[in-house]
């Protein structure tokens, strides 16, 4: 990797990138609420499950369908947006894309793959998956798709590790020791992602974290958006 792309690589991956992530828990609010993430532990092993029991197979799936053998980002969209079941979930992703592709827009970054995707999300021909959006911009910049998966969830990690910092609340060295704890976990969510070989192989099964992203609307007060 050289230089160049290294250096996209870190600004594109940083979690303080402007993609409106920060204030989306995907359910992580209803497992603190209800006590289920209560400590370091227990926000360590949802987003182990997280991670390895649901991203890597769907969202992350897409990613590596996309980049590594060419697939039609449309068509990968609606699958993510099917299997999707929480509306608060499809609405984040698309926030979170329209944000990362407005930021795009202002850094001029970005080729012809992640422009059509970007005009699809935005005339909602699709939903927006975040680690799409990100994806055909590392696949533009000449970033290979591993490094482009290992990327993102590092980044989706991140933010979702925030609102464990705020909403437990833990301090930033307990979080910054579960992600990188969380570092084995990046590397068997890759492995998982690997073994697909074709759309129909994405699938998903973290369903605790699910049905708290179902349930976080009923929550009597709210720090975050889903």
């Amino acid at each position: 990797m050289t230089a160049l792309e290294v250096a996209s690589l870190l600004r594109l991956a940083d979690s303080a990138f402007p993609s409106g992530a920060f204030s989306h828990s995907f359910g992580l609010e209803t497992a603190i609420a209800t006590e289920r993430v209560r400590d370091e532990a227990s926000l360590l092993r949802w987003l182990e499950a997280y991670l390895c029991d649901g991203w890597a197979t769907m969202e992350g799936g897409v990613l590596a369908l996309a980049l590594r053998d060419g697939y039609e980002p449309l068509g990968l969209d609606a699958i993510v947006s099917a299997a999707t079941h929480a509306h608060e979930v499809r609405s984040a992703n698309a926030r979170v894309t329209a944000a990362i592709f407005d930021t795009f827009d202002a850094m001029g970054a970005g080729g012809p793959r992640a422009h059509a995707y970007r005009s699809a999300v935005r005339k909602r021909r699709a939903s927006g998956v975040p680690a799409l959006a990100f994806g055909l911009t590392y696949e533009h910049l000449g970033i290979a798709w591993r490094d482009a998966f290992v990327a993102c969830a590092s980044g989706t990690l991140a933010g979702l590790a925030a609102v464990g910092t705020r909403a437990l609340p833990l301090g930033q060295r307990a979080t910054a020791r579960v992600l990188w704890e969380l570092r084995p976990a990046i590397v068997r969510a890759l492995a998982l992602a690997s073994e697909l070989g074709a759309p129909e192989d994405l699938h998903a099964q973290a369903f605790a974290q699910e049905y708290d992203a179902l349930t976080h609307p009923l929550l009597d007060g709210r720090l975050f958006a889903s």
